[in-house]
């Protein structure tokens, strides 16, 4: 009896031992479900931008903690020299910006926080919507009929009379999201910035030509408002209609959807500047967070592809969500400068309009 009782007691602890091991084989299949054991929690802090793709990403995996920060905070507070590596184990943002961080940690003498980024994860097209009846002045005004940012710039605050335009339409008056507070709006000012220079490889020493700074203030002051994060001129455009804005830097991402679903989609277009840049997701773990594995099967699985898509990503091998036409192709890189000449342009814009 007692040898029988003593193989009943095997038995049992090697089905134990299976459905532990099965418990924690689902548990590292990213989308696969189950929940962690306690201590497996893992925090990813994501850019405004992506919220709603880490929020599906959360729902889908209960072990991952997700806390949103526009970009600016979190670089302040990733490049501190009191920065806490163990509260975070990974940023869903865009390149350049954890090479932001690493430039400022090393000029400051620490060491790095984040291990390398992923390659591009998903890509979305830098744009600017504008009105159709203003679309057709910019067409005869601007060089070419080419609408860029170098064209709006020296635009804007001009009266819309003036270039063949109507009298109520007032000053040309360009939109974009807050440069200093939204990674959608510092990207989309290195664009036009691009757009002035006719290259990506501007260097911030760049920034002293005196013809550049006249077409930047320019730009800049002709901004009628930033409305404040994460507002966007893009959706005060859609709400209230043109007396706000003439036209807005986005994101493909964040207008493509948007406008096809509005009740002026018939008014709107989509225009893809040149030269055409790119906001491309990155994550970049914390260096030695125990987590790091996981988070990276976590963003490169189907979940996280799903996730980016529905949200108006670009992702390789995925039907674009509707609204998002996937055409133009995109461009093998972002097209846009290097970190520390972001860093040179943020501080500019602040000088103008701060």
């Amino acid at each position: 009896m007692k040898r029988v009782a003593a193989l009943l007691a095997a038995a049992g602890m090697i089905a134990a031992a299976m459905l532990v091991r099965g418990w924690l084989d689902q548990r590292d299949q990213p989308g696969g479900g189950g929940s962690p054991a306690s201590g497996d929690q893992l925090t990813l802090v994501c850019v405004t931008e992506l919220e709603a793709v880490c929020v599906q990403l959360a729902r889908n995996q209960p072990g991952i903690q997700v806390r949103t920060e526009d970009v600016a905070t979190t670089i302040a507070s990733l490049s501190a020299s009191d920065a806490d590596a163990s509260a975070v184990d990974g940023w869903l943002t865009f390149a350049p910006f954890p090479e932001l961080v690493d430039e400022q940690r090393a000029r400051a003498g620490l060491q790095p926080i984040l291990a390398d980024p992923t390659a591009p994860l998903a890509r979305s097209p830098l744009v600017m919507a504008v009105w159709n009846d203003r679309r057709a002045v910019l067409e005869t005004a601007c060089p070419a009929g080419g609408i860029t940012w170098r064209c709006v710039g020296e635009l804007a605050g001009r009266p819309w009379v003036d270039l063949g335009g109507g009298a109520a339409w007032g000053a040309v008056k360009p939109g974009q999201p807050t440069p200093d507070r939204t990674a959608a709006g510092w990207l989309a000012l290195a664009q036009a910035a691009g757009s002035w220079f006719g290259r990506t490889d501007f260097a911030a020493n760049d920034f002293q030509d005196p013809a550049f700074r006249r077409w930047f203030e320019q730009l800049e002051r002709g901004v009628p408002s930033y409305p404040p994060p994460p507002r966007t001129a893009l959706e005060e455009m859609l709400s209230k209609g043109p007396a706000t804005f003439d036209m807005a830097a986005s994101t493909e991402a964040a207008a493509a959807g948007p406008i096809a679903r509005s009740r002026v989609n018939d008014q709107l277009s989509i225009i893809y500047p040149s030269p055409l840049s790119t906001a491309d997701v990155v994550l970049a773990p914390v260096a030695g967070s125990d987590g790091e594995a996981r988070l990276r099967r976590l963003v490169e699985s189907h979940d996280a592809a799903d996730a980016l898509t529905g949200q108006g990503w670009r992702v390789d091998g995925q039907p674009p969500a509707g609204g998002v036409p996937g055409e133009p192709p995109l461009p093998p890189d972002s097209g846009l400068p290097r970190a520390g000449v972001l860093q040179a342009l943020r501080t500019l814009w602040i000088e103008v309009i701060r």
